[in-house]
């Protein structure tokens, strides 16, 4: 397929269906730019603006694959008031769930893509509100097993901007074939798409709820298995944010060491060396982001001077930023404290603020 029939592809999403769409590599489900902390926007909660969508056009950044980014719909008038809900399902028993008429009934009410691979395919949905995200149920060997034999559905569901992307047609896949739609091009509005997944889940015993995400205490055992197609990239992502919070002084080449390990234990099959070097980036983004955050707050909650609390948050502040000069001032005598000395009881028991 030549540049400018991919980027009408592009076009389509954008302004038919109506959502942000970014560049990637569809083969190895890799985004080609920053869809959360983009310097120019979060793409996740506001829309891409048409400069930047003509600028990957023009550089045919989308030629190796493209990705819609679910929930608000921005750039179809006529769509403005909805929401793009994706269900991603990854097995046969997941297709058959979806209507008792099948796979082509659907394709004829809503937009339905497959790639060559029958057993799986992605079904959209327009809603009035975001839905609930539901990740994957492919967290240990039992259900694994029953996905596998069709015995459960592999099921997931997508409705707000922050609950991941979906990579779509005309994307290439890694089996060699290509994402494509396979009946209508418009996805049907069904509000109550959120409630027949919830039937699903509970005919099943399946999670559902809010984000319907795995308990970290799941992801450290050594017997859970995360299966492709059943978001491994947030699994592991999610493990390594857990370790970072859990020991912040490890040094780096041992951390990527050990989620190499976690990854080549709990991902079946394992991650790639380039999509692992990318769950490891976003994990340390966040978390640093997450500190500083907390950090900032801290500053700005005013502490009590003398007690264990402002102790705790002074010894944590100089080891990290060894400051030089003020750094703490009295809310109360509006002035800021030059030295910071434990047997000075000047400022005891007044309210104080980090400030730098």
């Amino acid at each position: 397929m030549d540049i400018p029939a991919i980027n009408r592809w592009a076009d389509f999403w954008r302004y038919t269906v109506g959502v942000n769409v970014i560049p990637a590599v569809g083969v190895t489900k890799k985004p080609l730019v920053s869809w959360k902390e983009d310097k120019r926007g979060n793409w996740q909660i506001e829309p891409i603006p048409k400069e930047i969508h003509d600028e990957w056009k023009q550089k045919g950044m989308f030629r190796t694959g493209m990705a819609v980014i679910c929930g608000k719909v921005f750039h179809n008038e006529d769509k403005k008031d909805l929401y793009l809900c994706a269900i991603d399902t990854d097995n046969k028993k997941g297709i058959e769930v979806m209507h008792s008429k099948g796979i082509e009934y659907l394709s004829q009410q809503t937009l339905v893509e497959q790639h060559d691979n029958p057993n799986k395919a992605h079904f959209y949905f327009y809603t009035h509100t975001p839905m609930p995200k539901k990740s994957s149920d492919a967290v240990n060997f039992d259900i694994v097993q029953k996905m596998e034999k069709d015995e459960v559905p592999a099921i997931e569901m997508k409705g707000d901007g922050t609950h991941g992307i979906m990579y779509c047609t005309p994307s290439p896949h890694k089996d060699g074939s290509n994402y494509r739609i396979l009946g209508v091009k418009e996805p049907v509005i069904l509000d109550e798409i959120g409630e027949v997944v919830n039937k699903i889940c509970d005919e099943y015993s399946l999670g559902k709820g809010k984000g319907n995400l795995v308990p970290i205490k799941v992801l450290t055992e050594d017997d859970t298995r995360v299966l492709a197609g059943s978001n491994r990239h947030e699994a592991i992502m999610r493990y390594a944010e857990s370790i970072l919070r859990k020991y912040p002084e490890m040094e780096k080449n041992v951390f990527t060491e050990v989620i190499k390990a976690k990854n080549n234990l709990m991902c079946s099959p394992p991650l790639l060396e380039s999509e692992l070097e990318v769950q490891i980036k976003c994990a340390s983004e966040f978390i640093s982001k997450q500190i500083q955050d907390e950090e900032n707050i801290r500053r700005k909650t005013k502490l009590i001077y003398g007690t264990t609390e402002f102790w705790n948050v002074i010894s944590d502040y100089i080891k990290k930023h060894k400051p030089e000069g003020s750094y703490v001032k009295c809310c109360d005598c509006k002035e800021e404290i030059g030295q910071i000395d434990p047997f000075n009881n000047n400022h005891k028991g007044h309210k104080v603020i980090i400030f730098k």
